[in-house]
């Protein structure tokens, strides 16, 4: 298990402002889709997808296939579309009941995702059941720490053990397991995101947004921590795990 690259795609998604955690999971994201995303025919299967955003993630590297996207519910800002090439479509599905869906697919992301679903083994054994062979999972979860960071979020958290549990009872090879954040990062977190937002009751990302100055002073903040912390990689918010058919 070690740390990354930055290679600073995460601007590029129309999020010019992120708390310090989401910057570190993104950048993260970007890191692991390079390294094991097909470039062509990708079949990709967004778990948990909300408003639908990560798809760009995809279109952005010119990544050619389909990718699908799934939430509990619906939402306003889903469309039905081509982008540079890859087929972007939605539909309403239960995470929990993956194996209904009858479809094949060889890259599966479920970003932050995993801790929003009651029974999150079921969730991955579904993943499974839709995984081509030599496909991927992609997973992004909070770990222990991060409930100093945004305390009410999802039904749990994970230590590493625990993702190795979730992988070795689904009979799941972990590929790669990457710390996101850091000393540096948890506490500018702390600072920027959690103090203000406890105190003041604001959207603290909407405040920022309104001084450019602030904006780009965050932004290389969070760029600094995340270099900081190749070094100090304790107190991460969370991990970036890839998972492979055994």
């Amino acid at each position: 298990m070690g740390k990354y690259d930055i290679i600073g795609l995460t601007n590029e998604m129309n999020m010019t402002l992120q708390s310090p955690t989401r910057f570190g999971t993104n950048e993260a994201i970007n890191y692991l889709i390079d390294k094991f995303c097909p470039l062509q025919n990708a079949a990709i299967l967004d778990v948990g997808c909300g408003k639908g955003g990560y798809h760009q993630l995809f279109s952005l590297r010119g990544i050619k296939g389909a990718y699908l996207g799934i939430d509990i519910k619906e939402r306003e800002s889903w469309q039905r579309k081509r982008d540079n090439g890859l087929q972007i479509s939605f539909m309403v599905h239960n995470a929990e009941k993956l194996s209904s869906l009858q479809q094949k697919f060889n890259f599966i992301i479920a970003i932050q995702s995993l801790e929003h679903i009651r029974r999150d083994s079921e969730a991955i054994a579904g993943m499974k059941m839709c995984l081509r062979d030599g496909g991927y999972i992609l997973l992004t979860v909070p770990s222990k720490y991060s409930f100093c960071l945004y305390p009410f979020h999802g039904y749990r958290r994970y230590s590493i053990s625990e993702i190795r549990r979730l992988a070795h009872q689904n009979g799941l090879d972990i590929k790669e397991i990457i710390r996101i954040g850091g000393l540096s990062n948890f506490f500018l977190h702390i600072v920027l995101w959690t103090i203000p937002a406890v105190l003041f009751r604001i959207k603290i990302w909407q405040f920022y947004q309104k001084s450019k100055l602030l904006t780009g002073l965050i932004n290389k903040l969070e760029r600094f921590s995340l270099s900081f912390d190749k070094v100090f990689g304790f107190l991460e918010g969370g991990y970036g795990v890839v998972l492979r058919k055994v």
